[in-house]
């Protein structure tokens, strides 16, 4: 037994011995990889802040090209920050590839470090792809500078099918580089990026921005397959130009008194014209020939007492992609017989905002000068005033117009020169005016290819009439009257809206037209308005005065209440509305909340005042939209509605 317990004393000994030698040597592997480790950290912590620093700087520069989407000087700046990003990240990935053993497995025993080099493994070949996928998205940028530098420079380079096989090319590593990125990304653990707090924020900006960037992806891949036949690449494309006048308002934005044809080469604007529109509309209807209105518009001929449809009035929808499906369809009708690639309408308003960049425009023709404020005074002077021009059923004898509408044609033409003519300085506001212009529906495109007129749908971008998320409200108004008063009424709506606890919104609307200012209104002393008003599907209307009711409806995926009146010069009208949205407001596990889209018609002038009250049990704790909080279950907004407009309010109750 002395001997059993001997030996057991024996193997006892040589267990501790074995466990203290194994101790010591995974004691002394941490310590030598701590001392590793510590030195690499410190090596390479410093080259990847400034790649991170690097990163910063240029996603600072390419925010700034919204502002002025042509300048070259801030792409290649970019692009250098990001080359010298992929120089520091490139130096620390070689480095970290060269240490031995950063595995999970021999990184946990080494202290603080061994976690944060471990993690860098995933975030340094992240940054590395981003880098990459940069310098490649400058390379595009560069590309459609060169072709774009003056888009309306007919003489000048515009882009050919090898800018687009380049731009591919950079394209197609980018898409590479981001799959690279989300699939490191997702070995990222949180505690990885407490290390630092900078790679922390740029990682978290990155997975907040990754749906978005993908949603970019897919859409720019399907835009290269249709660039060519947009832009005029290699053949050119033709698009059917709508002139509205706003000072006689119909749902997509006013009277199509002028139409022509733009024509795309290589992106650049090489010719456009416009004509009157009853050089198309008349022949057709003197040869005997008619188009019936469609069943949705049959109100227009009978208060306007209109016979065939036509392509100066085919816009009888606020929804534009509708509008100018029916526009292009009657303008082949009646005779059009260019080829088109889609639709653009333009409103006075963006011709006045870029008569403030070219300065006036002098008409010698007519002795006349143009201006930003007489713009619409001197069209309507020599189309309808005294000055006697000629009938429209007269060509001009350029041809170009018709005898009563010769002037407007050339103050297109002389508009055009100068926008041709404008200084490289100039032409960045006259590009954000453009894309201001989209969203205030002053510009409104249709574009033929379903891919193209997809994506500027995803992106709201196409003057839709929205889908309603909550609550809505889109009011119409069409001049049935023949005249140009528009301008001389002045329209507020106010909306009084209360949201009770089981977030049913009840709205107590009130429209006003007040045709209180002076000037000629060219046509019939009595102002006609057939107003339609879009609401959310279900809505229910309780109270409707102050207007003739013609009547409810569903279409575009809204309820829609119309109504009909009259006014004179001198007189206000005020349309009353109490209706509710059920559900409007909507609980989560974060709260209430309640979005409302206030949409704008193009062409309109609406003054919109705006008061949102809560439940008396809520307490508000985020506005969007403009709102302004007054207290814990009140908001408030008061402003032009120049754009559609998303507002929205987060509250616990």
């Amino acid at each position: 037994m002395g001997n059993r317990l001997k030996g057991r004393k024996s193997l006892s000994k040589r267990l501790y011995l074995l466990a203290f030698v194994c101790f010591f040597l995974c004691s002394g592997f941490s310590f030598l990889g701590y001392l590793a480790y510590h030195t690499a950290y410190g090596r390479y912590l410093p080259l990847a802040q400034d790649g991170i620093q690097h990163l910063r700087r240029a996603e600072a520069l390419l925010a700034r090209m919204p502002q002025n989407p042509l300048d070259a000087p801030t792409v290649n700046q970019a692009q250098h920050e990001f080359a010298a990003a992929l120089t520091s990240f490139t130096q620390v990935n070689a480095g970290l590839q060269s240490l031995p053993g950063l595995g999970v497995e021999v990184g946990t025993f080494i202290p603080v470090y061994g976690a944060r080099l471990r993690a860098a493994v995933h975030l340094v070949p992240l940054a590395v792809e981003i880098s990459q996928a940069g310098m490649a998205s400058c390379d595009i940028l560069k590309v459609f500078i060169a072709g774009f530098h003056n888009p309306f420079k007919a003489q000048e380079h515009g882009l050919t099918m090898a800018d687009l096989a380049i731009i591919d090319q950079d394209f197609q590593r980018i898409k590479a580089a981001f799959h690279v990125v989300v699939d490191e990304a997702s070995q990222v653990q949180p505690a990885d990026l407490q290390f630092d707090p900078h790679f922390s924020e740029l990682f978290a900006t990155f997975q907040k921005d990754m749906p978005l960037l993908q949603q970019w992806l897919d859409a720019t891949g399907k835009l290269l397959t249709v660039f060519p036949t947009l832009l005029g690449i290699g053949k050119p494309a033709n698009y059917l130009i709508e002139v509205l006048d706003s000072t006689e308002l119909r749902p997509a934005g006013g009277f199509i008194g002028n139409y022509g044809i733009l024509t795309l080469s290589g992106g650049r604007v090489t010719t456009a014209h416009i004509t009157d529109v009853d050089l198309l509309d008349k022949p057709y209807t003197a040869a005997g020939h008619s188009i019936p209105y469609p069943s949705a518009y049959t109100w227009f001929p009978y208060y306007l007492g209109a016979g065939s449809w036509s392509l100066s009035n085919s816009n009888l929808d606020a929804d534009f992609p509708t509008a100018a499906r029916y526009g292009e369809l009657n303008y082949q009708r009646e005779g059009g017989n260019v080829p088109v690639q889609g639709v653009i309408a333009i409103t006075p308003a963006l011709i006045s905002h870029a008569l403030e960049i070219t300065g006036p425009i002098a008409i010698p023709e007519y002795h006349e000068t143009v201006t930003a404020q007489n713009l619409i005074d001197r069209i309507h002077y020599h189309q309808l005033g005294p000055a006697g021009e000629g009938p429209d059923y007269v060509a001009s004898p350029d041809g170009h117009s018709s005898l009563r509408k010769r002037f407007t044609e050339l103050l297109a033409e002389h508009f055009l020169a100068h926008v041709r003519q404008l200084a490289p300085s100039a032409l960045p506001r006259f590009m954000q005016l453009l894309v201001n212009s989209v969203r205030s529906k002053d510009l409104q495109i249709y574009l033929n290819s379903s891919v193209a007129e997809n994506l500027l749908h995803q992106f709201h971008l196409d003057a839709a009439i929205q889908s309603s998320v909550g609550d809505g409200l889109f009011v119409v108004d069409a001049n049935l009257s023949a005249n140009k008063a528009n301008p001389f009424i002045i329209t507020a709506l106010d909306d009084q809206v209360t949201i009770d606890a089981e977030g049913n919104a009840v709205h107590h609307t009130t429209l006003s037209y007040a045709w209180t200012l002076k000037g000629h209104s060219y046509g019939h002393a009595h102002y006609r308005d057939y107003v339609r008003v879009y609401v959310p599907p279900g809505s229910m209307l309780s109270m409707q005065s102050g207007w003739e009711p013609r009547g409810t409806s569903e279409t575009f995926g809204r309820e829609v209440w119309a109504g009909f009146f009259t006014l004179t010069y001198g007189q206000t009208r005020t349309i009353r509305l109490t209706w509710t949205v059920p559900g409007a407001a909507r609980k989560d596990a974060l709260g209430w909340h309640y979005q409302y889209m206030v949409e704008r018609q193009a062409g309109a002038q609406w003054a919109l005042n705006l008061r949102i009250t809560l439940p008396s049990c809520a307490v508000m704790f985020h506005t969007r939209g403009g709102l302004v909080a007054s207290n814990k279950q009140t908001a408030t907004l008061a402003q032009p509605l120049s754009q559609d407009m998303d507002i929205g309010i987060d509250y616990i109750c």
